[in-house]
């Protein structure tokens, strides 16, 4: 069996077709670690949420900033934008199947056979690898609860530093913001969420969440997407995946799938 890790998918389905088929991906053999943002802006947002909800458990699906996106913009929270290709989805026969699908994804896996960790965006650098998987199931436990409504609609940029005191609506977003849109920190982790671009464009005083000093998930094999197109380099125990990028993960450790 052969893992391997996808970059933002952004709903292009044709391109993912293409790049399973580069390389060689089996579904009754194989396993495939989606690393969110599967949706939007591409032509076929619906298709590849079929398909890949359709593959089981040969996928590993999680949740990026486009996923909360759909879901807040389909209980009328969020207006959708020009560059929006969401509608299909919204008017999709199985509409209600594939948002309940997407509501019960994690927000991060980790496999400690294969000694790597997916996340779509980030894991701020205070957080030790058990915080980071209970606040994540904070998050994860009211997305999948009665309760979704009330979080998506209360959804904002209202706190760029963790503080173990956050309580409610700001220690949610928190959490939530930091896995699907963390991308440039200071050097005491305030995130910054307009910052994008290479990493020698940024300012100083900004670096990448995963260079931020004494990081607490340092010993962690980090897997995620780059949607900041950092640009980075030396990035030991870091693996920026760019978008539909595939990368094969392995107990020896990881190296990029074929491309063309």
């Amino acid at each position: 069996m052969t893992t391997y890790a996808i970059g933002s998918v952004n709903g292009d389905y044709r391109a993912l077709m293409q790049r399973l088929t580069t390389i060689g991906f089996d579904p009754l053999e194989d396993r495939l670690w989606f690393a969110g943002n599967l949706v939007n802006h591409g032509p076929e947002s619906l298709q590849v949420l079929r398909y890949v909800k359709s593959l089981g458990k040969a996928a590993v699906v999680v949740l990026g900033k486009q996923e909360l996106h759909l879901l807040s913009v389909a209980l009328g929270y969020t207006p959708m934008t020009p560059e929006d290709t969401l509608h299909e989805i919204l008017n999709a026969p199985d509409r209600d199947e594939l948002l309940k699908w997407l509501r019960l994804r994690s927000l991060i896996h980790h496999d400690a056979k294969l000694n790597f960790t997916l996340v779509h965006a980030g894991i701020p650098g205070e957080w030790s690898f058990s915080q980071a998987l209970t606040f994540a199931y904070e998050v994860e436990s009211v997305l999948s609860g009665s309760n979704y409504a009330a979080f998506l609609e209360n959804r904002k940029q209202d706190q760029s530093r963790w503080h173990a005191k956050l309580r409610g609506w700001k220690r949610l977003n928190f959490i939530a913001n930091a896995y699907t849109q963390m991308a440039y920190c200071n050097e005491q982790g305030k995130l910054d969420f307009n910052a994008t671009g290479p990493v020698d464009a940024q300012p100083s005083g900004l670096m990448p969440w995963y260079r931020v000093p004494n990081r607490l998930t340092s010993q962690l094999n980090l897997v995620f997407a780059d949607d900041a197109h950092f640009a980075d380099s030396n990035c030991a125990g870091f693996y920026p995946l760019p978008a539909l990028s595939a990368l094969r993960l392995s107990t020896s450790g990881a190296m990029i799938a074929a491309m063309s």
